[in-house]
């Protein structure tokens, strides 16, 4: 009986010792400055830094609270203790909850709309004639959540929510917008939706509570100003969905998906739309790309085996060849200006950075000059990320490209289009930008 008790107690000061060890480690640890990260690859956002300190602060306790959050946000080789941990979890499968019904998401009803037919309206482009008809891709499984996004069959998927304050305020923008340049230019309006509305069953999506994507684009056309033209690439893109479109991991469309909707710009211009055989094209990241799905879901090992390929087209006015020839201009947010290439070689970038390599990302300003052409055309792009994919197959076709992004410009379109005299001006956004509540503000920035 004592011999028992003697080793109960010698394995409870063993357990006391290993775990006071463990804690004096991650003790120790945590005061090496100099292994501390300022930025999270896996998070694509920079860390909390350390408090500057204020009397008031230290007053109302909120220095000691600034202090906790950058200690815990920038702890030596949290990015890899949280993969491990992932990676255990990983064991178990996803244990996200199984779509039986719906989702936590909230959505506002979209109204339902009455298309009249406009007699004074510029006639549809005829639709190019489809021999047979083109491979249906729409998933059909029933998958599960984690951490909000939805996965199957080996692609992660995002919700979207229709916001009827979000909707208004863009339509409103938009014909505000076109009121004062509508007489100097062409305007056009492109809304972009997600890969699961594209991608997967309607039942599936509808169960997922998430809203229509196909009507809300159809709300906003039908609140346009008539001089307006959508280009409406919902129904091009499900046609097409066999295809490698939108990425697997990625909220992004792959710039195939975009090449679809310059199809469709192609026809509202009269056209001919270049085919992708007369592009130099080459793969970034071959099967080793993971975006932000990967990291939002709590990179779930599932999709790090179905990681995505970053296909490029260069533009047929660029040196596709030299990765030193700079064939474009940048400006940044930080105000440095840089000469740079619209399909730009990404290897010394984190692997999660690679849909960056088109048109110089999200820049406040952009533009690129198309040496073959002479005509003083010129286009102007307002767009989020999705329109840099969107941009190269544009400068083969004006002398002039310019692209802002308007989360980050601090000009008006009115003052640009005045000041670099453009014919042509596109708005794109993403579904969930353009019928969203958070880009109200930037919209109105812009359209002031």
């Amino acid at each position: 009986m004592k011999k028992r008790e003697r080793s109960s107690r010698l394995v409870q000061a063993v357990k006391r010792v290993a775990f006071a060890s463990v804690l004096a480690a991650m003790g120790l640890l945590g005061l090496m400055w100099f292994l501390r990260p300022d930025t999270s690859v896996t998070e694509k956002r920079k860390l909390t830094e350390f408090p500057a300190f204020t009397f008031q602060g230290l007053w109302d306790g909120s220095w000691f609270s600034g202090i906790d959050t950058w200690y815990a946000d920038t702890y030596p080789l949290r990015e890899e203790m949280i993969s491990a941990q992932q990676g255990l979890e990983d064991h178990y499968g996803l244990r996200g909850t199984q779509l039986v019904g719906g989702s936590a998401m909230t959505a506002d009803a979209i109204p339902d709309v009455a298309v009249t037919a406009d007699p004074n309206a510029t006639p549809a482009p005829t639709p190019e004639p489809t021999p047979t008809p083109l491979p249906d891709g729409t998933v059909h499984v029933i998958g599960e959540f984690s951490n909000g996004i939805y996965i199957t069959n080996g692609a992660a998927y995002g919700l979207y929510g229709f916001s009827q304050n979000g909707a208004d305020a863009y339509i409103s923008t938009m014909n505000q917008i076109y009121q004062n340049i509508g007489d100097k230019v062409n305007m056009y309006v492109m809304n972009v939706p997600i890969s699961a509305s594209v991608m997967l069953d309607e039942s599936v999506w509808a169960d997922m509570g998430c809203s229509d994507e196909r009507a809300a684009i159809e709300y906003v056309n039908s609140g346009l100003d008539p001089g307006i033209q959508p280009i409406a690439v919902y129904d091009t893109l499900r046609e097409h969905n066999a295809e490698y479109i939108y990425f697997r991991t990625d909220h992004h469309w792959t710039q195939l998906g975009s090449y679809y909707a310059y199809r469709v710009f192609c026809g509202l211009k009269g056209w001919t739309p270049h085919e992708l055989s007369q592009f130099r094209t080459r793969d970034f990241g071959a099967d080793s790309y993971l975006g932000s799905y990967y990291s939002s879901s709590g990179k779930v090992a599932v999709l790090a085996t179905h990681p995505d390929t970053v296909q490029a087209w260069y533009p047929m006015c660029v040196n596709a060849d030299d990765n030193t020839d700079r064939d474009m201009y940048m400006l940044q947010r930080d105000g440095n200006s840089y000469d740079w290439r619209i399909i730009n070689d990404m290897f010394d970038y984190p692997d999660s950075e690679w849909y960056c390599i088109f048109s110089a990302a999200d820049q406040p300003f952009s533009s690129l000059h198309n040496p073959n052409i002479h005509d003083g055309s010129a286009v102007m792009v307002v767009k989020d990320s999705y329109g840099n994919a969107f941009i190269p197959w544009l400068v083969d076709h004006y002398e002039y490209t310019y692209w802002v992004d308007f989360r980050y410009t601090d000009e008006t379109v009115s003052h640009m289009v005045q000041e670099y005299g453009v014919q042509d001006v596109i708005f794109e956004a993403a579904t969930f930008n353009a019928t969203g509540n958070l880009c109200n503000s930037l919209f109105l920035k812009i359209g002031s």
